[in-house]
């Protein structure tokens, strides 16, 4: 187990690395280490920023990826906000 918390802090540590993510870290970890994958289970950060522990998304949906740029133009819009007092904030 030595070892595996050795490999798991170099990857997090690593000026190269800073821990660039669950799935790159676990493919770089994979490509180089076998018995890897009890590695990334055990890694508070990992546990952290892994997707499961975050809540959904609302209603979002995939967007189909155009076959051309341009193609199909989509919007978000953000209703239901609380109404605020009139102030002009200025940009930059």
């Amino acid at each position: 187990m030595e070892l595996r918390k050795k490999i798991l802090d170099e990857a997090h540590t690593s000026v190269l690395t800073m821990h660039p993510g669950g799935n790159k870290m676990y493919q770089d970890l994979k490509r180089n280490f076998a018995g890897n994958r009890q590695v990334c289970v055990e890694c508070d950060v990992c546990k952290r920023v892994k997707a499961d522990h975050l809540k959904p998304g609302g209603m979002l949906q995939p967007l189909n990826i155009p076959a051309w740029k341009w193609e199909d133009i989509h919007m978000d819009f953000v209703v239901g906000l609380p109404r605020t007092r009139r102030v002009m904030i200025p940009y930059g």
